[in-house]
């Protein structure tokens, strides 16, 4: 064993028994030397597994939190005793020495100056520390359940108001009636209609902009006019509708917030819900039903987007469905009605949300009447053609509200899926008491009205 290993042992074994100071001896004799070895690879030894892994720079053993495991793993790696991994450069310098040992040191702290984090759209994003300027263009929500605090909003300086505004009508009023202040914050555009503007994000000066893996694409001039004005922009993606992506979104954002362990217990919460309905359904025998899933926005005239193996389609397909939509279409986009009528699906599911323009439109949120939003179901059964399919003779006719996919409220949509598809094996399950306790615990407004429904009584 080299000299050099040895003294830098010693200064491990020293700084892990808790002193704050770090001493260096000439004295150590092969036998100490031994013992510190040994507890260096216990301590070493990987995390539980996880099936994520926490995209952020500084994450040596790349499980899915960062901690003295991996300030001890850098160490291994440094010494030859642990092969590099990509998130061990904590400094993202292109080399692993002491510097990274400090960079996890202080991140573990939360007193780190900057942090590099691996977004959803695979890039390497460093950003300053800490976080005080946030333009969320997406998953605004997300955002809210991990800043949390009794003002929230308070690090916004500009959003994508037209999304909720009109979009998600409800929700917005839910929200500016809790918190009449956020009507004045500034409206930067929206990315899919192509208003989004980087002149007015720049001259708020965030310190992050977040958007979605879905916008990247389009976006990619704008990200380069935003980091050329020094604004570091990160992709989240809740759209895939895994779990994988749902939590590494979701820990990447506590930590580039500074509220980790508030996104541990999010994710916490998120993968004990969906995992228990993931496990029940492996038990589940018998047939998997056909189902249909349709956005109901623009009301029974006009058939508008069902979704591929994307959004409701992936979740059908998670909870045990089948996806009629899943051969034709790619992502998302109306169906054609005869090939509705001839596959006959076994259950149907009408998504709504508030969408004032359309007023048959199917309606369900904060504000939302069982009984009115009942008969607007019923409206999409008088089709033509409808009466002859199986999910409408059967009462097999389900709607949900639009907002619960895309995001990590989705368990609601995952409970709701496994009740609609095998009732008898899921009668336990209440996901909306569970929804409810979810506004409770990580939410600034409080639960009300109806998330879902029967077109049964």
């Amino acid at each position: 064993m080299r000299t050099y290993d040895v003294l830098y042992i010693a200064h491990v074994i020293i700084r892990q028994n808790g002193t704050t100071r770090r001493y260096y001896t000439m004295r150590m004799n092969m036998t100490l030397a031994k013992v510190a070895m040994t507890l260096l690879l216990l301590l070493a030894l990987p995390a539980a597994a996880s099936d994520y892994t926490l995209g952020v720079f500084g994450n040596a053993n790349e499980d899915d939190t960062i901690n003295m495991q991996d300030v001890t793993y850098t160490e291994l790696i440094i010494l030859e005793y642990r092969d590099e991994t990509e998130l061990a450069d904590g400094k993202y310098d292109g080399k692993i020495n002491m510097q990274d040992v400090t960079q996890i040191e202080l991140v573990i702290l939360g007193k780190e100056k900057e942090l590099t984090v691996l977004d959803l759209a695979n890039r390497a994003v460093t950003i300053n520390t800490p976080v005080e300027r946030v333009i969320p263009l997406f998953n605004f929500e997300e955002y809210l359940a991990v800043e949390g605090g009794e003002d929230p909003f308070e690090k916004i300086v500009g959003w994508t108001r037209d999304y909720w505004e009109g979009r998600r009508q409800w929700i917005w009023e839910k929200y500016t009636e809790s918190f009449p202040e956020i009507d004045d914050i500034p409206d930067v555009g929206y990315l899919y209609k192509g208003t989004f503007s980087a002149e007015k994000t720049i001259s708020l000066g965030p310190d992050v902009v977040i958007m979605t893996v879905l916008n990247y694409d389009g976006a990619r001039d704008d990200i380069s006019r935003l980091e050329q004005a020094g604004i570091p922009t990160i992709c989240v993606d809740y759209h895939i509708q895994t779990v994988e992506a749902h939590a590494k979104s979701t820990l990447m954002l506590g930590y580039v917030l500074g509220e980790e362990e508030r996104a541990q217990d999010l994710v916490d919460f998120y993968t004990e819900h969906v995992g228990e309905v993931y496990s029940r359904l492996e038990d589940v025998d018998g047939e998997k039903p056909e189902v249909y899933v349709e956005c109901a926005h623009k009301g029974p005239s006009e058939y508008s987007n069902t979704y591929g193996n994307y959004m409701w389609g992936a979740l059908v397909e998670n909870c045990g469905g089948i996806n009629i939509a899943r051969d034709v279409i790619e992502k998302y986009g109306p169906i054609n009605p005869e090939y509705l009528l001839d596959t006959n699906p076994d259950v149907i599911i009408l998504t709504g949300s508030y969408w004032p323009a359309t007023p048959d439109s199917m309606r369900l949120g904060y504000y939302a009447d069982p009984d009115e939003s009942r008969e607007l179901l019923r409206a999409f059964t008088e089709r033509p053609g409808w009466d002859t399919l199986d999910a409408v003779t059967n009462n097999q006719v389900y709607s949900i509200h639009h907002g619960l996919s895309r995001h990590i409220y989705d368990f609601v949509a995952v409970q709701y899926f496994a009740k609609c598809f095998y009732p008898e094996e899921f009668e336990d399950l209440d996901p909306e008491d569970d929804l409810r306790e979810f506004h409770e615990r990580f939410m600034p407004v409080e639960y009300s009205g109806v998330w879902m429904l029967s077109i049964e009584e």
